[in-house]
């Protein structure tokens, strides 16, 4: 993959990566086709300006330099509205024409979770956000990042989706779970994307009716975890690699603009912040991801 892989986002395209608590070389040597990683820069603490983002962003793009990263951030909403953020925003745009490996998150998984935004709110900071950066550099990439399980029938945001189909964002990306936690409990290990109720529900209501429009939609996963025993988490792997193989092909026959594969495929493979150690792939899960990485590698160009 080219350096500029996250450039490449919004074609044929497709930018993978496996997102683990390791070097990216060290990743690399276990998913020989991930190249793009995921950082993620916390609410800033009280006493912090706003240039702290921009000081922690250059790490992480030196760091990914030869693959691409996307990193989160979450600005105050009322800082954003009251311009406190404008001008660092500026400059990171400017920043990010030097670097476009880097692709911009603005809060992500803003519909649920501590400091979760209902849809309204979300839409000022993340437009707002977005329009201050491009104004640094149009080219740069700024992704909505959603979480699949306020998108279930039911959650936060599908029973009010109005603002949130309004968010204009570079790209569109969801964290999606298979699995059951202490903290969720909602998803069964064996859902692959098209069966998952969070997925579906919000791919039906942000992505769906952009492509029914006729455009070009970057969209993808900018997370996607598998807990269960091996055995079961290895065959959903596998059954989602075919589904998206399948998707890809039926896209290359046709070209229509409905059937478009998505364009970023982020699996998960760490504790996170949660320490769900659950979460790690392990054994014969591990080798079925490796499997489905490399096939996704194969839909760059």
């Amino acid at each position: 993959m080219s350096v500029n892989s996250i450039s490449l986002i919004g074609t044929r395209a497709v930018s993978v990566g496996v997102h683990e608590k390791a070097e990216p070389g060290d990743t690399r040597r276990r998913f020989p086709a991930a190249r793009i990683g995921r950082g993620f820069i916390g609410p800033l603490k009280r006493h912090e300006s706003p240039d702290r983002v921009l000081q922690l962003l250059r790490g992480f793009a030196k760091t990914w330099r030869d693959g691409g990263v996307y990193v989160s951030y979450k600005p105050s909403p009322e800082e954003v509205s009251t311009g406190r953020w404008t001008a660092v925003h500026r400059e990171i745009g400017e920043w990010l024409a030097d670097h476009p490996w880097v692709g911009i998150i603005v809060h992500h998984e803003p519909e649920g979770g501590r400091g979760s935004l209902d849809g309204g709110t979300f839409r000022a900071v993340f437009n707002r956000s977005r329009d201050e950066i491009k104004a640094g550099w149009p080219g740069a990439r700024v992704a909505y990042c959603a979480m699949a399980y306020q998108w279930r029938p039911g959650g936060s945001a599908a029973k009010r989706p109005a603002a949130w189909q309004r968010v204009e964002a570079d790209e569109y990306l969801c964290d999606v779970y298979s699995g059951r936690n202490g903290e969720n409990g909602s998803f069964r290990g064996d859902l692959i994307l098209p069966e998952h109720p969070g997925f579906v529900g919000w791919f039906s209501a942000i992505v769906r009716p952009r492509l029914e429009a006729g455009g070009t939609v970057a969209y993808g996963l900018g997370e996607r975890g598998f807990m269960g025993e091996d055995t079961l988490r290895a065959a959903t792997i596998r059954r989602e690699r075919a589904w998206l193989d399948a998707v890809f092909d039926r896209y290359a026959t046709g070209r229509r603009p409905i059937d478009q594969p998505p364009s970023v495929y982020l699996a998960w493979n760490t504790p996170g912040w949660e320490d769900e150690t659950g979460w790690v792939l392990t054994g014969d899960s591990a080798v079925a991801m490796r499997e489905l990485t490399d096939a996704l590698a194969e839909h760059v160009r």
